[in-house]
């Protein structure tokens, strides 16, 4: 998906403010099914202005802003990522207040608010809906413990109940049929995602060890249990270049002997038909092969690392006519 494919489906929650609702739930601790919040009307209209302008502002108006997959991402500053791997099942409630119209409300009078561990936001109509995800951390949430004040016409008044400051960012947003992750950093510290990862990563080394390239795949087993290392062999199983295009095993050794960045710092079997992975340098090294990651321009013949490629070779080839 491309960045104006997800334009075109956002702007239609703004073409649109008017005729589509918005409904808000809370994830309780302890609790895997979500609660419905009854929240007045007026409300109800400023959260939808809140969190339809964030949106606008972070990724509709981010000229800058690139759409990639989850399992193929890199450094990139400005990204939103297309959930491609499995879901973890602290995020099936996404879907729970996509599916289900009955969704019990929440008891004001027996539940604290100091139970919210997320909001998720559904705004839309029959003809298209998006979820937005909103982990509440503890300082948004006040309780009776602390003691507050607010203007009241000329004076200051005791706010003698508990309340929430939600603000507009979001981790995790769901447009109609497609999941993407807003905050990487958030997903990899939750939602159980690094045993999805881990789960996904097995199928990268499995997929190294297919090639019959590596001498001592062992190494890449131990590698699993480190996020870091894990999202790379994720990356790897789901789109290496090299390895969909299989480039035979004699050419990748020879790439490795010759190209500046990687000559001397991999070593070969004693017969070099296969490399031997001893060192954390010669590891991810590797990895980045495999990922076509080292370059060499075609107009200068200068050598460069880019982990962030765009293809071209699939790109429609036309030309535009004055």
């Amino acid at each position: 998906m491309t960045r104006l494919e997800l334009n075109d489906e956002l702007e239609f929650f703004n073409d649109n403010f008017d005729e589509i609702g918005v409904s808000i739930y809370a994830m309780l601790k302890n609790q895997e099914t979500p609660v419905k919040l009854d929240i007045e009307g007026e409300a109800l209209v400023g959260l939808k202005t809140l969190f339809l302008n964030n949106v606008q502002k972070t990724i509709i108006d981010n000229e800058e802003l690139s759409i990639l997959n989850l399992s193929t991402s890199d450094e990139r500053v400005d990204a939103v990522y297309l959930y491609d791997i499995g879901i973890p099942d602290e995020l099936a409630c996404i879907n729970d207040v996509i599916n289900t119209d009955d969704l019990l409300l929440m008891n004001i009078s027996d539940t604290s608010l100091l139970d919210v561990q997320a909001l998720l936001i559904e705004i839309g109509n029959n003809e298209s809906q998006m979820v937005l995800y909103k982990t509440m951390a503890s300082i948004n949430i006040y309780g009776r413990a602390n003691f507050f004040l607010k203007k009241s016409k000329t004076r200051l008044t005791q706010i003698d109940d508990e309340f929430l400051r939600v603000s507009p960012n979001f981790q995790l947003m769901k447009v109609n049929e497609k999941l993407f992750v807003i905050d990487l950093k958030s997903l990899e510290k939750n939602f159980g995602f690094h045993e999805v990862i881990k789960k996904e990563a097995t199928l990268g080394v499995a997929a190294i060890e297919d090639m019959l390239l590596v001498e001592n795949t062992d190494v890449l087993h131990e590698l699993i249990d480190d996020i870091k290392y894990a999202r790379k062999f994720t990356k790897v199983g789901k789109s290496s270049p090299v390895i969909r295009a299989s480039i035979p095993n004699q050419n990748i050794i020879n790439f490795c002997k010759i190209f500046p960045k990687l000559a001397g710092k991999i070593r070969f079997n004693q017969d070099e038909d296969k490399i031997l992975l001893d060192t954390k340098v010669s590891k991810d090294l590797f990895l980045k092969v495999l990922m076509d990651d080292f370059l060499t321009s075609e107009l200068t013949k200068f050598h460069y690392e880019s982990a962030a490629k765009d293809g071209v070779d699939e790109d429609d080839n036309e030309v535009e006519e004055n």
